[in-house]
């Protein structure tokens, strides 16, 4: 099992610090094949805020795929409006015209039952696909610690199945299993990691922009995220997704092949601050708040929320009572108007 992490400063040079590592796969893919790639489209945002997959990467895969006589086509289903949305504000839209190549809503849910958790809605588009292509953002997360690989297939599920998944996990231990089970259905026959520029902070859409230097591929995405997490100095046991994958044997051991220095992060405020889990952990969670001054009442949070615990209409009023720290208001938030501060629980 191999894992490549490569140093790249620069979007206008991904294609050939890229392109010659697509290439070590060109044998998992055939002729005729439609293969599915699945870029992280969280939300409309431009490509420069680090924020959403970066249309270079993507014009890169697609002429790999396209090279190679396959069928490629390109789908999402983001947190907030649509895959087309979100792919016109931040370019990728563009490429897929270039290259004649669909752009899809990841809708049209089929039930799959996972490992550990039944009934997941993934999207038949997903499932008829014969490969996928799943290409990642290097993001902090502030429910999950980090947002890369594994995570990134949670947006095969459908529409706001999603939020659904949050209220039933509950914890964030259920939810990284949650994760790993939607991830290990959706199996892509390659991971892409863009890391060129990324976000550290209160991620995935809220943080710092953050320039990491690095693209990373590998077969198995468990490992791929693994050795990123390792170069950025990060325990494992707090980074939820790797951390049960580890318990349940998905991380094999695996040849790095790395010239990126790595370093240092700056975590989500949500990140553990005791080495383990306690009533007093639980005690100084943190909790969403809204700005009342930055809210535009557009109620995304609102809607988006899987507890039903906002009412914007009630002096955008947050019930602490129902809210399962999920941080899905945070993270879907397009005016940043909602902070995470410490309350007594």
């Amino acid at each position: 099992m191999n894992v490549y992490l490569k140093r790249c400063t620069d979007y206008n040079k991904a294609e050939e610090v890229l392109l010659p590592l697509l290439k070590k796969y060109s044998d998992k893919f055939k002729t005729g094949e439609k293969v599915l790639v699945k870029p992280n489209l969280l939300s409309p945002r431009q490509a420069e805020t680090g924020i959403t997959t970066h249309p270079k990467i993507i014009e890169v895969i697609l002429k790999f795929l396209l090279d190679l006589g396959t069928k490629p086509y390109l789908g999402d289903s983001p947190a907030t409006s649509t895959a087309l949305e979100a792919a016109k504000a931040n370019g990728i839209y563009d490429i897929c015209k270039k290259y004649d190549v669909p752009l899809v809503e990841l809708d049209e849910p089929v039930k799959v039952d996972g490992e550990n958790y039944k009934g997941i809605m993934i999207s038949k588009k997903v499932l008829e696909a014969d490969k996928i292509i799943n290409v990642a953002k290097l993001k902090t997360h502030v429910q999950m610690i980090m947002t890369l690989a594994v995570k990134n297939t949670f947006g095969c599920v459908v529409g706001k199945e999603k939020s659904a998944w949050h209220f039933r996990a509950k914890t964030n231990t259920n939810f990284a299993n949650v994760l790993i089970d939607i991830h290990n259905i959706v199996n892509p026959t390659l991971n892409v990691i863009d890391g060129i520029l990324g976000m550290e902070g209160n991620g995935p859409a809220n943080g710092f922009i953050k320039r990491f230097n690095v693209i990373g591929v590998s077969e198995n995405a468990y490992v791929l995220d693994h050795a990123i997490i390792k170069a950025l100095n990060i325990k494992e046991k707090y980074v939820y997704i790797t951390k049960e994958a580890m318990k349940r044997g998905l991380i094999p051991h695996y040849e790095l092949e790395s010239d990126w220095e790595g370093g240092k992060i700056k975590l989500p405020l949500t990140a553990p601050i005791f080495e383990t889990v306690t009533n007093l952990t639980r005690i100084f969670e943190r909790v969403p708040k809204i700005n009342k001054n930055k809210c535009v009442a557009c109620k995304i949070c609102e809607n988006r929320c899987p507890a039903q615990a906002i009412d914007i209409d009630n002096n955008k009023f947050i019930d602490y009572s129902k809210c399962i720290r999920c941080y899905v208001c945070h993270e879907v938030c397009p005016q940043d108007a909602i902070k995470l501060v410490r309350r007594l629980i």
